[in-house]
C-alpha cells in the first residue's frame, strides 16, 4: 500500500496583503481567496501580513489580487529583483540544464 499523498498541492502563492486589523479581516480574506477557482486552500497571518494560497495547478495572480481588493484590502505589489549569474562561459549556457 503506498503513504504518498496525491491530494497534496504542489503549487502555492503568496501576497502581502495592506489594511488588515484584526482577526475578521483575516477571515474575510481567507474567504475571498478560497472563492477563487482552483484554490484549495488559503491560509493568512496577521503579524505577517500575508496571504500563503495552494493549489493542484497553477494559478492566475492578478485574479487573486483581484479577489483580496474586492473583500476591500490591498495587496502590496512585487519588487523586482536583480540576480547576479555566475559561471557563464558562452551564450549557450543561457540555454543548457544542468
Amino acid at each position: 500500500m503506498s503513504t504518498e499523498m496525491t491530494d497534496t498541492p504542489h503549487y502555492s502563492e503568496t501576497l502581502e496583503i495592506e489594511g488588515m486589523t484584526c482577526a475578521s479581516c483575516v477571515g474575510r480574506v481567507e474567504k475571498a481567496l478560497k472563492s477563487v477557482e482552483g484554490v484549495e486552500s488559503a491560509h493568512v497571518n496577521l503579524a505577517t501580513e500575508k496571504a500563503v494560497i495552494y493549489a493542484h495547478q497553477p494559478l492566475d495572480r492578478a485574479t487573486l489580487i483581484k479577489a483580496v481588493e474586492k473583500a476591500g484590502y490591498e495587496v502590496e505589489a512585487l519588487q523586482p529583483i536583480e540576480l547576479t549569474i555566475e559561471g557563464m562561459s558562452c551564450a549557450s549556457c543561457g540555454h543548457c540544464c544542468k
